[in-house]
């Protein structure tokens, strides 16, 4: 059984406040720029290495790979290091690997090789900062302001995700995709900056700690995670969720790029219109967390939201019926995803204790990200055997399914603050 923290003053200083929106400018950046490399690595493999539809596979593989392999020896790595530095590092480490590429591509020597070494380390510092910086943030702010405080950075992060591909695009024709690339490592070089004027030190691990025992240490952080109901049942969730958005990764680009012949800008307009649902969720969180709880509030909006995906088999007529039906889809849905996405680590971070922080998020990770290749991998095989349209149908189901885990009273008993979510996780278990 867990220990679960009691409720007391904050005693963070004010200035700590500043801390956040220096971790905040940082991350926000980083978050945009990361989305320049991830279009134009595969895109420099297609027009300069002229690699095989294989190979661009193997490349975005490899950057996933990370996700699966390295969450839980990171998790555990940290767990006795102060993260302020190790973010620092990390920017700095992934801004040289970003820039590595002009500089090679400038001397006519990149290659394939490089590309696939780039992503996959790049994948695995992204693993190491994610875990890192979620697990500083509760020393930054109070448990009154985590909720705010990770709906900012999940703004940052749906602002990336809704921005990036346009600006990757529009720099690629600019200046060419190895320029652009320099931007990336500008922003991993900001955000080194930011992070390092933090004013909070961590305290030193005791000097009288036992030996560490890692076997010990992976099980602890997984028993954080699969032992306390609520994490578990959005941990689900956030499982069935992610195979979900990669099936309709692949299903999107297929049915609309090359079953319906749209072209890139009708496909980039519904990828934007679910990074903007993606937005308002994400900065409605704190709100309907205030009015129904945590529990309440991402089972009823995700509840909701599922719906929209029934409009995509159906839908059918002209381009434009068609590219604004799956636009206001993909945009309801996200709401949905904006909301669970503060709720599910805003929970994490209240029912964890504080030295459990870097090895929980890190099996979490593991469990909900584990699922990501295989969504892919299944969307696919679907699509190739029984074609996107007849594709589309299975996606209300997945999604749906992925919401029912929430239905279990360990989660819509999480309370409206950090007070009620303690008690009444106590009184779900008890």
């Amino acid at each position: 059984m867990l220990t679960r923290r009691q409720p007391q003053a904050d005693p963070r200083p004010a200035r700590q406040d500043g801390d956040f929106r220096r971790l905040w400018a940082g991350d926000v950046v980083s978050q945009l720029g990361s989305q320049i490399t991830l279009f134009v690595l595969p895109y420099m493999a297609v027009t300069t290495l002229h690699a095989s539809a294989d190979q661009v596979g193997l490349l975005q593989a490899l950057y996933t790979l990370a996700f699966l392999l390295v969450p839980l020896p990171a998790g555990v790595w940290l767990e006795n290091r102060a993260r302020r530095p190790v973010l620092i590092w990390m920017c700095l480490i992934s801004a040289g690997l970003v820039l590595s590429v002009p500089i090679v591509d400038a001397v006519g020597s990149l290659s394939l090789a490089h590309l696939y070494a780039v992503a996959l380390m790049g994948g695995a510092g992204a693993v190491i900062s994610d875990i890192a910086k979620v697990s500083l943030v509760p020393q930054l702010v109070g448990p009154d302001k985590l909720a705010s405080a990770n709906s900012r950075l999940n703004v940052g992060l749906a602002v990336g995700g809704t921005a990036g591909p346009g600006l990757a695009g529009w720099l690629t024709a600019l200046v060419g995709a190895s320029n652009a690339l320099v931007l990336d490592g500008c922003s991993y070089l900001w955000c080194a900056l930011m992070t390092s004027r933090l004013l909070h030190r961590e305290p030193p691990p005791p000097a009288d700690r036992p030996a560490r025992n890692l076997p010990k240490e992976v099980r602890e952080g997984l028993h954080t995670v699969f032992r306390t109901p609520s994490v578990r049942n959005i941990a689900v969730h956030a499982a069935l969720n992610n195979a979900g958005a990669q099936l309709l990764n692949v299903v999107l680009v297929i049915h609309l790029v090359r079953d319906r012949g749209y072209g890139s800008a009708a496909y980039g307009l519904v990828l934007v219109c679910g990074g903007v649902g993606a937005v308002v969720g994400t900065l409605a969180a704190p709100r309907l967390i205030r009015t129904f709880g945590y529990g309440r509030a991402m089972l009823g909006v995700l509840a909701i939201s599922v719906n929209a995906f029934w409009i995509l088999p159906l839908v059918d007529g002209s381009r434009t019926v068609v590219v604004t039906s799956f636009a206001l889809a993909l945009g309801i849905t996200s709401v949905g995803t904006g909301v669970g996405g503060v709720v599910s680590v805003t929970v994490r971070q209240l029912l964890t204790p504080p030295r459990l922080h870097s090895r929980m998020n890190a099996s979490y990770r593991m469990v909900t990200y584990g699922t990501v290749p295989v969504g892919a991998l299944l969307g696919g095989l679907l699509v190739e055997r029984i074609g996107a349209q007849a594709t589309l149908w299975i996606l209300p189901f997945v999604f749906t399914a992925a919401v029912l885990p929430l239905v279990h009273r360990t989660v819509r008993s999480l309370g409206k603050t950090p007070d009620h979510v303690e008690h009444d996780l106590v009184e779900a278990e008890g």
